[in-house]
């Protein structure tokens, strides 16, 4: 019994190597992944929403201008405000959406990671392992 438990120290030790390894590895990408969650918290600001809602009504008020052969891009500079805040209202919930899509993929990235690098292999080995003692220890050699 003492070799099965020996066996299984050293696998245990080679298991915390692997996962700290993996974690190393995947540094880039949870950096990566977190970043984007954070671009899209950050862009749910009220002044940058302002600002997007903007920059949206001038760009649509020159395309219908361009489009009328109208040359009236002074009058795109203003808006009404219950437009602007109408304007706001959109984008806000579609950055909200985004962030909650955003949040899903965050914890689809991290379970996914878990379960296919740091928990999968280790326990396919285990098993595999496992499974050749069990049936090596069945064997008898008859001399």
């Amino acid at each position: 019994m003492k070799k099965f438990r020996h066996w299984r120290i050293i696998y245990v030790v080679c298991c915390l190597v692997y996962m700290g390894w993996i974690i190393h590895v995947g540094t880039n990408e949870f950096d990566r992944v977190n970043g984007q969650y954070r671009l899209l918290v950050g862009q749910l600001d009220a002044d940058r929403i302002r600002a997007d809602s903007l920059e949206e009504l001038i760009a649509e008020c020159r395309r219908e201008s361009a489009m009328h052969l109208e040359r009236q891009e002074e009058g795109c500079f203003s808006r009404p405000p219950a437009v602007v805040e109408a304007k706001e209202k959109t984008i806000e919930e579609r950055r909200s959406r985004a962030r909650e899509r955003g949040i899903i993929k965050l914890v689809l990235f991290y379970a996914g990671f878990v379960l296919l690098f740091l928990l999968g292999p280790p326990l396919f080995v285990y098993l595999l392992i496992v499974g050749i003692i069990k049936l090596y220890s069945n064997i008898k050699i008859v001399r």
